[in-house]
């Protein structure tokens, strides 16, 4: 195994990829199986589960709670690390989507894990770019890999401002979004995980891909400075876990020994993406591997505390 296969299967092995790979199939083997392979919800986003749950531990180690468990707003993201979450902390978790058809599977999943977690987890429906909570409910609202869905000429923007409008002062934001050299909008015709929910074959899956410009411009601009102890990070986003890992493995093997794997494919894509820098972790807001990447593109985490009203 070379140096760089060895430093993604430490990473897995230090983050507790072993343990989110139990986690997964806690609700049951084929439901679980299932999840685990889905893009959404499977090892190609570990280090984004890794880095969500970090910085909100983080927070709520320090949070002067007085027992009072914290009000967590989940805006759209995989419902797995919901209940990764749910299960490590003792958390007020509401989980949301646009549709019901995002949410029905997860809700039966959580009546067979429940007695097991920490936390306590509903489920809501929400739009994003119109929240129907009120202002400063949340003490932690998060969003993984959602804002860039968020259809409309300013629906990630709007969004973005929501997400802000309804934190606590003091509380804590998150969300990630893909990031690359040039800002791009897709609509993929009948992506699979989109039409395996739905059962349909005519949706679009709507999605953005960020530059260093838009992402300020669409998405920290509408936050009106008001972000405190601001951290943002550069993930690659590595092409052999969704290309090679998720389709070979969902037509050529067995649904469970596919989600088994799950925890090689850090390690394979170390081997077939050896330009790529692989994670990265500034100490300072920074873009800068992103322009190796040429079409293919990393995902940026930004967390930070809402400023007290002025």
């Amino acid at each position: 195994m070379r140096y760089r296969e060895a430093v993604f299967a430490w990473f897995g092995f230090r983050a507790g990829a072993a343990g989110f790979l139990r986690h997964g199939f806690t609700p049951g083997f084929r439901a679980a199986a299932s999840a685990l392979l889905q893009p959404v919800n499977s090892y190609t986003r570990f280090p984004e589960y890794h880095f969500f749950e970090r910085d909100i531990a983080d927070f709520l180690e320090d949070r002067p709670g007085g027992g009072v468990p914290p009000l967590v707003l989940d805006v759209g993201s995989p419902k797995l690390f919901g209940f990764y979450l749910a299960r490590r902390h003792p958390v007020d978790l509401l989980l949301t989507d646009i549709s019901p058809l995002a949410l029905d599977p997860y809700e039966k999943a959580w009546e067979a894990i429940r007695r097991g977690a920490r936390g306590r987890v509903s489920f809501g429906i929400r739009d994003a770019r119109r929240l129907s909570d009120r202002d400063g409910t949340f003490d932690v609202v998060y969003a993984m890999s959602v804002l860039e869905h968020v259809e409309g000429d300013d629906g990630d923007s709007a969004a973005a401002g929501e997400m802000l409008r309804v934190l606590k002062p003091g509380g804590l934001l998150v969300f990630s979004v893909p990031i690359g050299p040039d800002y791009r909008e897709q609509a993929i015709q009948g992506l699979a995980h989109a039409v395996e929910r739905t059962g349909k074959g005519d949706l679009h899956f709507f999605q953005r891909i960020y530059d260093s410009g838009q992402f300020e411009n669409r998405l920290r601009r509408p936050l009106g400075g008001r972000i405190e102890r601001e951290k943002i990070r550069t993930i690659d986003r590595r092409p052999s876990d969704v290309l090679r890992g998720y389709h070979f493995f969902r037509r050529y093997l067995p649904e469970g020994l596919a989600a088994a794997l799950g925890p090689l494919n850090p390690v394979a894509s170390a081997a077939f993406n050896r330009d790529h820098p692989g994670l990265v972790e500034p100490a300072v807001t920074v873009y800068g591997p992103v322009h190796r990447f040429g079409d293919i593109y990393a995902d940026a985490i930004l967390s930070g505390r809402k400023a007290a009203e002025p």
